[in-house]
């Protein structure tokens, strides 16, 4: 059938594929629907946690609108969700692609897969424990003696969450070069001569995703971001040693 007909086995190859990650991003989706059900009943204990950097800052937060309150709450517990179900979303992302790959190469991005996971959560710690109170202490200091800081519970929750995904996000990096170089896509050579061009790019990127205008926001992710290249410069460089 498949020496007669080609096109037709190559349209039905991609067709299971499809249907193979449209089923696992439908589980995905269940099980961070899930979770964040899970999280929304126990949303005055995750709401005292994601409130204690701002404890001290300001008498009280605010709302000022009938459904802040209630947004705020489904942000706080999708935002859960998504932390407690990423091990299973990633999982499912690697299970999908394996099959691409050899039996060697597939036990070599298991342990990736496990770095991953461990750098995530090292990445959401910090925001949470460094990034997130330096930002709300500079920044409410900036405004002493100007103005009384009144800060609205949605604004609050939206800094928070975006600063809590930047971390998980960024401490990815070792991740992604070491990756790419593992499977031959990237050479340590090449990131080392591109280094200025990364700085560049780090800082465009640091800009974006920061949910304030401020230098110290940005810096507080660009600097990170810029020692996790090195350290992934590193990692490749050990993974290139190894393979000769």
């Amino acid at each position: 059938m498949s020496a007669i007909y080609p096109e037709e086995t190559k349209k039905l190859d991609i067709i299971s594929h499809l249907e193979e990650l449209r089923k696992r991003i439908l589980y995905c989706l269940a099980v961070l629907f899930i979770f964040s059900v899970l999280a929304f009943w126990q949303g005055d204990f995750l709401m005292r946690f994601v409130k204690r950097p701002i404890n001290g800052l300001v008498a009280e937060l605010i709302f000022i609108s009938p459904t802040e309150a209630f947004v705020s709450y489904i942000k706080v517990a999708l935002l859960a969700g998504f932390i407690i179900s990423f091990p299973l979303i990633v999982y499912h992302a690697w299970a999908f692609l394996s099959p691409a790959f050899n039996k060697k190469t597939r036990r070599r991005i298991v342990l990736w897969m496990l770095f991953s996971l461990v750098l995530f959560f090292v990445g959401v710690s910090f925001s949470y424990f460094l990034a997130i109170p330096l930002a709300l202490d500079f920044l409410m200091g900036f405004s002493s003696g100007i103005a009384v800081p009144k800060i609205t519970l949605g604004k609050y929750i939206s800094f928070f969450g975006a600063l809590i995904l930047c971390g998980g996000i960024i401490f990815e990096i070792p991740v992604a070069i070491g990756l790419l170089v593992d499977i031959g896509l990237l050479r340590t050579e090449d990131l080392r001569k591109k280094r200025h061009y990364a700085v560049i790019a780090v800082l465009i990127f640091a800009a974006i995703i920061t949910p304030t205008q401020d230098i110290l926001n940005m810096l507080l992710f660009a600097l990170p971001m810029i020692f996790l290249y090195e350290v992934g410069i590193l990692i490749a460089s050990v993974i290139e040693k190894h393979k000769k």
